[in-house]
């Protein structure tokens, strides 16, 4: 049995236990091979026994196995996903073996059309079906935040030294979607829906943030000039005068009427947005009660019932949810502006979600506003479980790794 942290109260250590134990840990499965680990603690609840998903789960998981003291099963994931780089620097968002060399149809009426998903032979999906293909950098940023966590609690040297073999052209591949005026395309960094189109704020913050990484992991200079011009970008383009503008729309331009979103908190959590807009943006969302769905943070948006139906391509609105990533990001900006006690409370909502669900977590929550709380139900996900982890060792006790 897993032993939580000393310095937690009692509440708070019950629920580290039940997400080590009842969820990252149950999750790890070496019949598939050693190092291998679901995304939900009961694989039979969906997306796959054997499926990986470097684009996020991944990372979060892998990251939570870490602090659990478990380095041989991460390092082995590692060495599993790194095989999947292609030639040009790219890294699949997910990886599964049962339909490797096959092309998934996903058909939409909406579009009156089906839309193709090949699988390369390797059982990589470099490329998502979804229109605007989302998840485009996610899978790379990933990749190197994934670097930095394991040199972090390793300090080895030697190990790292090796990797540069697949940092170096990952890193490149990243650099290299990043345009002149600073921008990274695509759709949404961590949801398909709303899609995001075509520059997503969180995508500004997140590569921006991994490039950061990257400049130290490499020691390479060039990398951190890149997230600067990043960083100066997103300062010009991506403020609504009180808080963060969400994505730009190609044809409908800026998109920042859906109040506050999760771009804020990314803003401040890397330091994207200046000192000056931090200080008006904070004391606004610091309380603010709508990011909290059904109980648990973090939604998206403050007012996520004024989506229109064209943000979502017109399909369903699985993501305009409240998910353990975006709580993450809250968690992370309330670190940087010494909000422990905010940290605390955060956790202790996701706790008690946890133990009227037998120390289980959904995949989403969604807002009582929206009307739709129920329409995308996958239960014993890993998600919140692996980031209360991050978020006690992070941003609670201090931790330097």
């Amino acid at each position: 049995m897993t032993t939580a942290p000393s310095q937690l109260d009692p509440e708070l250590a019950e629920a580290y236990v039940a997400c080590a134990d009842l969820n990252v840990l149950k999750a790890l499965n070496p019949k598939i091979f050693f190092g291998y680990f679901s995304v939900c603690a009961d694989p039979t609840q969906g997306h796959g026994s054997n499926t990986t998903y470097p684009g996020l789960d991944w990372g979060q998981s892998a990251e939570a196995l870490l602090w659990l003291g478990r380095k041989a099963e991460v390092l082995a994931s590692w060495d599993y996903v790194k095989s999947f780089l292609r030639e040009d620097g790219l890294i699949p968002f997910a990886i599964t073996p049962d339909q490797a060399g096959t092309t998934v149809w996903v058909e939409l009426a909406a579009y009156k059309e089906k839309f193709p998903m090949p699988i390369a032979a390797n059982g990589g999906i470099y490329k998502h079906w979804f229109p605007g293909n989302p998840l485009f950098v996610l899978a790379n940023t990933t990749f190197l935040q994934m670097a930095d966590a394991i040199y972090r609690h390793t300090s080895d040297r030697a190990w790292l030294a090796a990797q540069r073999a697949v940092l170096r052209p990952a890193t490149d591949w990243l650099m290299q979607q990043v345009s002149a005026e600073g921008l990274v395309p695509g759709g949404g960094f961590y949801l398909e829906r709303p899609s995001r189109l075509d520059y997503d704020g969180v995508t500004q913050c997140y590569v921006a943030h991994a490039l950061r990484l990257a400049a130290s992991l490499l020691d390479d200079p060039a990398c951190a000039a890149v997230a600067d011009r990043m960083r100066d970008a997103f300062r010009r383009k991506f403020w609504a005068g009180d808080h963060c503008v969400e994505y730009i729309n190609p044809e409908h331009g800026p998109i920042s009427h859906h109040g506050f979103t999760d771009v804020d908190w990314a803003a401040i959590a890397t330091g994207m947005a200046t000192p000056e807009q931090i200080a008006v943006l904070w004391p606004k969302i610091r309380a603010e009660p709508d990011f909290v769905y059904n109980g648990i943070p973090t939604g998206i948006a403050t007012r996520p019932e004024t989506y229109e139906a064209w943000e979502m391509q017109n399909l369903d609105r699985h993501d305009l949810a409240a998910m353990g990533r975006v709580w993450y990001l809250e968690a992370w900006a309330r670190s940087v502006m010494g909000d422990r006690e905010g940290v605390l409370e955060s956790l202790r909502k996701v706790t008690r979600k946890g133990r009227a669900n037998n120390w289980s977590w959904h995949e989403r929550y969604y807002s009582e506003r929206t009307g739709d709380l129920s329409s995308y139900r996958i239960n014993t996900y890993c998600e919140y479980p692996a980031n209360f982890i991050r978020i006690v060792h992070r941003f609670v006790l201090g931790a330097q790794k």
